[in-house]
Protein backbone atom coordinates (compact mmCIF):
# COMPACT_ATOMS: atom_id res chain seq x y z
CA UNK A 1 0.00 0.00 0.00
CA UNK A 2 1.81 3.63 -1.07
CA UNK A 3 1.63 5.58 1.99
CA UNK A 4 0.49 8.91 1.79
CA UNK A 5 3.23 12.04 2.46
CA UNK A 6 1.21 13.03 5.87
CA UNK A 7 0.59 9.18 6.52
CA UNK A 8 -3.05 10.01 8.04
CA UNK A 9 -5.63 7.28 6.17
CA UNK A 10 -2.30 4.66 5.71
CA UNK A 11 -2.32 1.20 7.39
CA UNK A 12 -0.48 1.49 10.80
CA UNK A 13 1.51 -1.74 9.87
CA UNK A 14 3.10 -0.06 6.64
CA UNK A 15 5.15 2.70 8.90
CA UNK A 16 8.47 3.35 9.03
CA UNK A 17 9.86 1.80 12.38
CA UNK A 18 10.30 2.18 15.02
CA UNK A 19 7.22 4.08 15.35
CA UNK A 20 4.98 4.95 18.54
CA UNK A 21 1.49 3.75 17.94
CA UNK A 22 -1.66 5.66 19.97
CA UNK A 23 -4.87 3.92 20.20
CA UNK A 24 -7.77 7.15 20.23
CA UNK A 25 -10.33 4.83 20.63
CA UNK A 26 -8.81 3.48 24.22
CA UNK A 27 -7.67 6.53 25.19
CA UNK A 28 -11.43 8.07 25.29
CA UNK A 29 -12.55 4.81 27.05
CA UNK A 30 -9.96 5.75 29.86
CA UNK A 31 -10.93 9.09 30.29
CA UNK A 32 -14.61 7.94 30.52
CA UNK A 33 -13.63 5.29 32.92
CA UNK A 34 -12.01 7.93 35.64
CA UNK A 35 -14.62 10.48 34.96
CA UNK A 36 -17.34 8.03 35.45
CA UNK A 37 -15.90 6.71 38.71
CA UNK A 38 -15.32 10.51 40.24
CA UNK A 39 -18.75 11.67 39.49
CA UNK A 40 -19.54 9.74 42.53
CA UNK A 41 -16.99 11.09 44.90
CA UNK A 42 -16.41 14.76 46.15
CA UNK A 43 -12.36 14.88 44.18
CA UNK A 44 -12.21 16.59 40.92
CA UNK A 45 -9.78 14.73 38.50
CA UNK A 46 -6.90 17.46 37.79
CA UNK A 47 -4.91 15.13 35.07
CA UNK A 48 -0.93 15.14 35.19
CA UNK A 49 0.26 15.56 32.04
CA UNK A 50 4.26 14.62 32.98
CA UNK A 51 3.51 10.83 31.00
CA UNK A 52 2.67 12.65 27.55
CA UNK A 53 4.77 15.55 28.37
CA UNK A 54 1.50 18.01 27.99
CA UNK A 55 0.82 16.93 24.49
CA UNK A 56 -1.89 19.56 23.10
CA UNK A 57 -3.93 17.27 21.67
CA UNK A 58 -4.36 14.64 25.18
CA UNK A 59 -5.14 18.43 26.98
CA UNK A 60 -7.62 19.43 24.74
CA UNK A 61 -8.97 16.29 24.67
CA UNK A 62 -9.35 16.14 28.67
CA UNK A 63 -10.91 19.64 28.51
CA UNK A 64 -13.60 18.58 25.91
CA UNK A 65 -14.56 16.55 28.74
CA UNK A 66 -14.85 19.21 31.13
CA UNK A 67 -11.74 19.25 32.80
CA UNK A 68 -10.58 22.64 33.51
CA UNK A 69 -6.90 22.74 36.22
CA UNK A 70 -4.24 20.58 34.96
CA UNK A 71 -0.94 19.00 37.05
CA UNK A 72 2.63 19.21 35.85
CA UNK A 73 6.06 18.49 37.32
CA UNK A 74 8.32 20.65 35.10
CA UNK A 75 7.80 24.84 34.30
CA UNK A 76 8.24 23.62 30.72
CA UNK A 77 5.04 21.52 30.62
CA UNK A 78 3.68 24.72 32.19
CA UNK A 79 4.78 26.68 29.66
CA UNK A 80 3.25 24.32 27.18
CA UNK A 81 -0.57 24.26 29.23
CA UNK A 82 -0.36 27.84 29.27
CA UNK A 83 0.28 28.32 25.79
CA UNK A 84 -2.58 26.44 24.72
CA UNK A 85 -4.84 28.31 27.00
CA UNK A 86 -5.04 26.53 29.75
CA UNK A 87 -5.32 28.81 33.07
CA UNK A 88 -5.57 26.74 36.12
CA UNK A 89 -2.14 24.79 36.45
CA UNK A 90 -0.51 22.71 39.24
CA UNK A 91 3.64 22.31 39.46
CA UNK A 92 3.54 19.44 41.63
CA UNK A 93 7.04 20.63 42.37
CA UNK A 94 9.55 22.63 44.17
CA UNK A 95 10.47 25.43 41.64
CA UNK A 96 14.08 26.45 43.47
CA UNK A 97 16.59 28.90 41.79
CA UNK A 98 16.54 32.53 40.49
CA UNK A 99 16.23 31.13 36.61
CA UNK A 100 13.47 28.92 37.55
CA UNK A 101 11.58 30.91 39.93
CA UNK A 102 11.97 34.09 37.12
CA UNK A 103 10.17 32.13 34.54
CA UNK A 104 7.81 31.05 37.13
CA UNK A 105 6.72 34.70 37.50
CA UNK A 106 5.97 35.41 33.80
CA UNK A 107 3.68 32.60 34.05
CA UNK A 108 2.05 33.88 36.87
CA UNK A 109 1.21 37.17 35.25
CA UNK A 110 -0.32 35.35 32.19
CA UNK A 111 -2.30 32.44 34.55
CA UNK A 112 -3.27 30.98 37.65
CA UNK A 113 -0.59 29.17 38.87
CA UNK A 114 0.31 27.08 42.01
CA UNK A 115 3.21 25.12 43.38
CA UNK A 116 4.23 23.01 45.73
CA UNK A 117 6.20 24.49 49.04
CA UNK A 118 7.94 22.45 51.38
CA UNK A 119 10.63 24.90 52.85
CA UNK A 120 10.85 28.84 53.83
CA UNK A 121 13.80 29.45 52.14
CA UNK A 122 12.28 28.51 48.84
CA UNK A 123 8.48 30.57 50.00
CA UNK A 124 10.89 33.56 50.98
CA UNK A 125 12.28 33.65 47.41
CA UNK A 126 9.37 32.83 45.90
CA UNK A 127 7.50 35.84 47.60
CA UNK A 128 10.49 38.26 47.09
CA UNK A 129 10.22 37.36 43.06
CA UNK A 130 6.83 37.69 43.00
CA UNK A 131 6.36 41.22 44.68
CA UNK A 132 9.08 42.47 42.39
CA UNK A 133 6.91 41.32 39.36
CA UNK A 134 3.91 42.33 40.98
CA UNK A 135 2.22 38.70 40.45
CA UNK A 136 0.84 36.52 42.60
CA UNK A 137 1.56 32.88 42.97
CA UNK A 138 -0.65 30.02 44.36
CA UNK A 139 1.10 27.56 46.95
CA UNK A 140 0.12 24.52 48.27
CA UNK A 141 2.49 22.96 51.41
CA UNK A 142 3.55 19.53 50.25
CA UNK A 143 3.20 17.35 52.94
CA UNK A 144 5.61 13.92 53.29
CA UNK A 145 2.79 10.94 53.82
CA UNK A 146 4.93 8.61 53.45
CA UNK A 147 6.76 8.32 50.46
CA UNK A 148 9.50 9.90 52.28
CA UNK A 149 10.86 12.54 49.14
CA UNK A 150 9.88 15.63 48.98
CA UNK A 151 7.63 17.34 51.49
CA UNK A 152 7.27 18.63 55.89
CA UNK A 153 6.01 16.52 58.70
CA UNK A 154 2.18 16.40 59.14
CA UNK A 155 3.02 18.20 62.67
CA UNK A 156 4.28 21.54 63.57
CA UNK A 157 6.93 22.05 60.66
CA UNK A 158 3.31 21.97 58.71
CA UNK A 159 1.79 24.99 60.79
CA UNK A 160 4.90 27.43 61.00
CA UNK A 161 4.86 27.08 57.36
CA UNK A 162 1.25 28.06 56.84
CA UNK A 163 1.95 30.65 59.19
CA UNK A 164 4.37 32.32 57.07
CA UNK A 165 2.74 31.59 53.93
CA UNK A 166 -0.40 32.68 54.68
CA UNK A 167 0.91 36.40 55.19
CA UNK A 168 3.57 36.81 52.50
CA UNK A 169 3.06 39.46 50.03
CA UNK A 170 2.72 37.89 46.70
CA UNK A 171 1.67 34.26 47.55
CA UNK A 172 -1.51 32.84 48.05
CA UNK A 173 -1.97 30.10 50.19
CA UNK A 174 -4.08 27.70 48.95
CA UNK A 175 -4.01 24.38 50.39
CA UNK A 176 -2.18 20.57 50.85
CA UNK A 177 -0.75 18.51 48.58
CA UNK A 178 0.37 14.57 48.95
CA UNK A 179 1.68 11.85 46.79
CA UNK A 180 1.27 8.01 48.23
CA UNK A 181 3.81 7.43 45.71
CA UNK A 182 4.73 4.56 48.43
CA UNK A 183 1.81 3.07 47.39
CA UNK A 184 2.44 2.36 43.96
CA UNK A 185 5.08 -0.34 41.94
CA UNK A 186 6.62 -0.58 45.50
CA UNK A 187 4.00 -2.39 46.88
CA UNK A 188 1.50 -5.14 46.28
CA UNK A 189 -1.68 -5.27 45.12
CA UNK A 190 -2.74 -6.60 48.36
CA UNK A 191 -1.48 -4.00 50.92
CA UNK A 192 -2.11 -1.37 48.60
CA UNK A 193 -5.33 -0.08 49.70
CA UNK A 194 -3.99 0.28 53.38
CA UNK A 195 -1.21 1.90 52.73
CA UNK A 196 -2.76 4.56 50.59
CA UNK A 197 -5.69 5.04 52.69
CA UNK A 198 -3.10 4.98 55.69
CA UNK A 199 -1.15 8.04 53.51
CA UNK A 200 -3.89 10.31 52.42
CA UNK A 201 -5.85 9.74 56.32
CA UNK A 202 -2.60 11.97 57.49
CA UNK A 203 -2.78 14.29 54.52
CA UNK A 204 -6.76 14.62 55.71
CA UNK A 205 -5.68 15.07 59.82
CA UNK A 206 -3.13 17.84 58.15
CA UNK A 207 -5.65 19.99 56.76
CA UNK A 208 -7.49 19.59 60.08
CA UNK A 209 -4.49 20.65 62.06
CA UNK A 210 -4.42 23.83 59.80
CA UNK A 211 -7.90 24.85 60.05
CA UNK A 212 -7.91 24.27 63.90
CA UNK A 213 -4.92 26.43 63.69
CA UNK A 214 -7.11 29.29 61.45
CA UNK A 215 -5.62 29.19 58.19
CA UNK A 216 -8.22 28.09 55.31
CA UNK A 217 -7.43 25.26 53.53
CA UNK A 218 -9.45 25.04 49.85
CA UNK A 219 -7.17 22.41 47.78
CA UNK A 220 -6.28 19.03 49.34
CA UNK A 221 -4.50 17.43 46.06
CA UNK A 222 -3.53 13.89 46.06
CA UNK A 223 -2.99 10.54 44.74
CA UNK A 224 -2.42 9.11 41.21
CA UNK A 225 -3.92 6.30 39.03
CA UNK A 226 -1.88 3.28 41.12
CA UNK A 227 -4.30 5.19 44.13
CA UNK A 228 -7.51 7.31 42.85
CA UNK A 229 -9.77 5.00 44.21
CA UNK A 230 -9.16 4.93 47.80
CA UNK A 231 -7.55 8.16 47.91
CA UNK A 232 -11.51 9.45 46.71
CA UNK A 233 -13.06 8.08 49.50
CA UNK A 234 -12.09 11.07 51.82
CA UNK A 235 -14.69 13.81 51.47
CA UNK A 236 -11.47 16.71 52.37
CA UNK A 237 -9.83 15.27 49.24
CA UNK A 238 -10.43 17.89 46.54
CA UNK A 239 -8.63 16.58 43.63
CA UNK A 240 -7.03 13.56 42.21
CA UNK A 241 -3.59 13.96 40.20
CA UNK A 242 -3.81 10.59 38.06
CA UNK A 243 -2.03 10.82 34.67
CA UNK A 244 -0.99 7.56 33.99
CA UNK A 245 -4.54 6.06 33.84
CA UNK A 246 -5.45 7.82 29.98
CA UNK A 247 -2.34 6.01 28.09
CA UNK A 248 -1.70 2.95 30.27
CA UNK A 249 1.34 0.67 30.37
CA UNK A 250 1.86 -2.96 31.50
CA UNK A 251 4.00 -2.10 34.55
CA UNK A 252 0.65 -0.74 35.74
CA UNK A 253 -1.47 -3.35 34.58
CA UNK A 254 0.37 -6.38 35.97
CA UNK A 255 0.84 -4.53 39.26
CA UNK A 256 -3.04 -4.41 39.43
CA UNK A 257 -4.11 -1.33 37.87
CA UNK A 258 -7.07 -2.85 35.91
CA UNK A 259 -9.56 -0.60 34.76
CA UNK A 260 -7.90 0.98 32.21
CA UNK A 261 -6.67 -0.22 28.94
CA UNK A 262 -3.74 -0.23 26.81
CA UNK A 263 -3.36 2.62 24.32
CA UNK A 264 -0.01 2.97 23.78
CA UNK A 265 2.16 0.09 21.82
CA UNK A 266 5.59 0.68 19.39
CA UNK A 267 5.85 -0.53 16.03
CA UNK A 268 8.91 -2.39 15.09
CA UNK A 269 10.62 -4.41 12.35
CA UNK A 270 12.50 -7.48 12.20
CA UNK A 271 16.07 -6.62 10.53
CA UNK A 272 17.62 -9.66 10.80
CA UNK A 273 17.15 -13.56 10.82
CA UNK A 274 20.49 -15.27 11.96
CA UNK A 275 21.88 -17.80 10.46
CA UNK A 276 23.77 -19.30 12.97
CA UNK A 277 23.49 -22.58 15.34
CA UNK A 278 22.41 -20.74 18.40
CA UNK A 279 19.95 -18.25 16.16
CA UNK A 280 16.88 -20.83 15.88
CA UNK A 281 14.03 -18.63 16.66
CA UNK A 282 15.46 -15.83 16.91
CA UNK A 283 14.68 -12.27 15.63
CA UNK A 284 16.31 -9.11 15.89
CA UNK A 285 14.07 -6.39 15.51
CA UNK A 286 14.98 -2.34 15.30
CA UNK A 287 14.07 -1.00 18.93
CA UNK A 288 16.65 -1.09 22.05
CA UNK A 289 17.21 0.70 24.86
CA UNK A 290 17.21 3.74 22.70
CA UNK A 291 13.49 3.69 21.80
CA UNK A 292 11.61 1.60 24.38
CA UNK A 293 12.35 2.22 28.14
CA UNK A 294 13.01 -0.92 30.02
CA UNK A 295 13.58 0.61 33.22
CA UNK A 296 10.24 -1.70 34.74
CA UNK A 297 10.84 -4.63 32.55
CA UNK A 298 11.24 -6.20 28.87
CA UNK A 299 8.02 -5.56 26.79
CA UNK A 300 5.41 -7.59 26.13
CA UNK A 301 4.94 -8.50 22.07
CA UNK A 302 1.12 -7.32 21.09
CA UNK A 303 1.44 -9.28 17.98
CA UNK A 304 2.81 -12.33 16.73
CA UNK A 305 1.06 -13.29 19.82
CA UNK A 306 3.77 -15.96 21.56
CA UNK A 307 6.49 -14.15 20.70
CA UNK A 308 9.09 -12.42 23.34
CA UNK A 309 11.16 -10.00 23.55
CA UNK A 310 14.10 -11.16 26.04
CA UNK A 311 17.11 -8.86 25.40
CA UNK A 312 17.39 -5.35 24.91
CA UNK A 313 20.57 -3.44 23.76
CA UNK A 314 21.10 0.37 23.04
CA UNK A 315 19.48 -0.12 18.65
CA UNK A 316 18.39 -3.77 18.56
CA UNK A 317 15.94 -6.39 20.33
CA UNK A 318 16.27 -10.32 20.28
CA UNK A 319 13.11 -12.26 19.80
CA UNK A 320 12.89 -15.78 20.96
CA UNK A 321 9.64 -17.29 17.98
CA UNK A 322 9.72 -20.55 19.33
CA UNK A 323 6.04 -20.24 20.74
CA UNK A 324 5.13 -17.64 18.73
CA UNK A 325 1.47 -17.86 16.51
CA UNK A 326 3.07 -16.58 13.14
CA UNK A 327 7.20 -17.19 11.87
CA UNK A 328 8.66 -13.84 10.78
CA UNK A 329 10.62 -13.60 8.17
CA UNK A 330 12.87 -9.80 7.55
CA UNK A 331 11.23 -6.84 6.89
CA UNK A 332 7.86 -8.51 8.90
CA UNK A 333 6.65 -6.10 11.79
CA UNK A 334 5.94 -6.88 15.47
CA UNK A 335 3.84 -4.71 17.68
CA UNK A 336 5.10 -3.92 21.40
CA UNK A 337 3.16 -3.05 24.83
CA UNK A 338 4.36 -0.21 25.83
CA UNK A 339 5.94 -1.41 29.56
CA UNK A 340 7.07 2.13 31.29
CA UNK A 341 4.73 5.02 29.54
CA UNK A 342 6.93 7.57 31.16
CA UNK A 343 10.18 6.42 30.07
CA UNK A 344 9.28 5.63 26.46
CA UNK A 345 7.31 8.41 25.17
CA UNK A 346 9.90 11.07 26.15
CA UNK A 347 12.35 9.43 23.09
CA UNK A 348 9.97 9.60 20.35
CA UNK A 349 9.29 13.23 18.76
CA UNK A 350 5.89 12.01 17.21
CA UNK A 351 2.92 9.71 17.94
CA UNK A 352 1.15 8.33 15.49
CA UNK A 353 -2.79 8.09 16.36
CA UNK A 354 -4.96 5.45 15.40
CA UNK A 355 -8.61 3.96 15.49
CA UNK A 356 -8.54 0.79 14.84
CA UNK A 357 -5.33 0.00 12.42
CA UNK A 358 -5.55 2.98 10.45
CA UNK A 359 -3.72 6.31 11.37
CA UNK A 360 -5.77 9.18 11.65
CA UNK A 361 -3.16 11.66 12.72
CA UNK A 362 0.18 12.78 13.44
CA UNK A 363 1.04 14.39 17.13
CA UNK A 364 4.53 16.10 17.40
CA UNK A 365 5.48 15.76 21.01
CA UNK A 366 6.24 19.10 21.78
CA UNK A 367 8.95 19.29 24.55
CA UNK A 368 10.71 15.70 23.61
CA UNK A 369 13.90 15.32 26.13
CA UNK A 370 13.06 18.51 27.96
CA UNK A 371 14.21 18.41 30.87
CA UNK A 372 13.79 21.97 32.72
Amino acid sequence: MMVKKDQTGSLKWDLDTPALILDLDVVEQNLGTMQAFLKSTTAALRPHVKTYKALPELVKLQQRAGVTGFTCSKLSEAEVLASIGVKDILIANQIVGDYKISRLVKLADQVEIKVAVDSLANAEALSRAAVQQSVEIGVLIEVNIGHNRCGVDSGESSINLARFLDRAPGLKFLGLMGYDGHCTLKSSAQEREGLSMKANALLVKTKQKLVEAGFPVQIVSASGTFTYAYAAKFEEITEIQAGTYLLMDTAFRDAGVTDFGLAMSVLTTVISRPSYPEAKSLAIIDIGRKGISPQLGLPEVRYPVGAKVFSLSQEHGRVDLSKAGKDLKVADKLELWVRDINGTLMLFDRIFVVRGEIVQDVWTVPICGVST
